[in-house]
This record gives C-alpha cells, sequence and structure tokens, in this order.
C-alpha cells in the first residue's frame, strides 16, 4: 500500500522509472506522457482529506469553436464504451482531457490499483487521442468517425464469419 502523500506516490512513480515533478502552486505532481511521438500532462493530485487520487490526462490538441459541438458529441460516445469513462473538455481553454479518479482505503491506495489505473490512462489516450484530434481540428465530423467505425465493425464481424 502507497500513503496517500504526493512524496509517497512520487517515490513510487520514481521506483517504476516514471519522473515526476512536484509543483508546490497547485500541489500536484506532472508527469510528460510520450504517446505515439506526442506528450501528454499528467497531473496527479490528491483530494478529499487524502480519501482520492486524481490522475488527469490533458490530449496535445486544442478544439476549434466550429468543432465544439461534434468534439463533445465524440468525447460522450467514448465515455458511453469505456469501462473507465473520463473524456471531458473545457471550453474556456480549449482543451480535452482524460480523467479518473481512484478511491483510497484508510488513507493508502493499493500500489497495483494505481498502476492499473495510470496503465488504463496512457492505453486510453494512445487509443483515441488521434481520433479526437482529428474531430477537434475539424480534420473529419463526428458523423464520418461513427460511419467508419460502423464500416469497421461490419468489415470485421465479415472477416469472422469467413
Amino acid at each position: 500500500m502507497i500513503p496517500l502523500k504526493l512524496d509517497q506516490l512520487q517515490k513510487h512513480l520514481k521506483k517504476n522509472q516514471i519522473e515526476s515533478q512536484f509543483q508546490k502552486e497547485t500541489d500536484q505532481l506532472c508527469i510528460l506522457l510520450k504517446i505515439a511521438e506526442r506528450e501528454f500532462p499528467l497531473f496527479i493530485r490528491i483530494f478529499d482529506n487524502n480519501e482520492l487520487v486524481q490522475l488527469l490526462a490533458f490530449l496535445p490538441c486544442n478544439f476549434k469553436e466550429e468543432t465544439v459541438q461534434d468534439t463533445a458529441r465524440l468525447l460522450h460516445l467514448l465515455n458511453k464504451e469505456l469501462d473507465i469513462p473520463g473524456f471531458g473538455m473545457d471550453e474556456n481553454v480549449a482543451v480535452v482531457f482524460y480523467r479518473c479518479m481512484i478511491p483510497a482505503q484508510n488513507k493508502e491506495i493499493s500500489e497495483p490499483i494505481f498502476d492499473a489505473f495510470l496503465n488504463a490512462v496512457q492505453v486510453v489516450c494512445k487509443s483515441f487521442a488521434a481520433v479526437i484530434a482529428a474531430v477537434a481540428y475539424g480534420a473529419v465530423s463526428f458523423e464520418d468517425v461513427v460511419k467508419q467505425s460502423k464500416e469497421q465493425s461490419i468489415s470485421q464481424k465479415h472477416l469472422k464469419n469467413d
């Protein structure tokens, strides 16, 4: 078990060869995840009197005003399909993020659970960043993504039946 303190989480990360920086002004840890040649800032913060740990990863893209609706619809669809939903967006600064909250027990968190959530954040970001960025930048519409997804699903069903 890891005592739910930022210095203890940082020590655990370092033990797993993950470099993090403590940000005193925001009282959180910051990690730069390298995924597919891109940097995803991940922030770790403790909430509710050491009862919750937040993992908040920002996708390296900003959405355009004209793509807000399509981006929001895509994030909603992804959240519906994910076992650990958590995509969101902040319209004030035009950013997309993935966030999850991990409950602690007795102000401690299980190492395997923390590591599993940290890994899940990386997998989710790697899996969906490209399509989210394409919609956010206006390269494709939400409808295009849904149509392509349905076509791929149909193709995969045919492959399984052959």
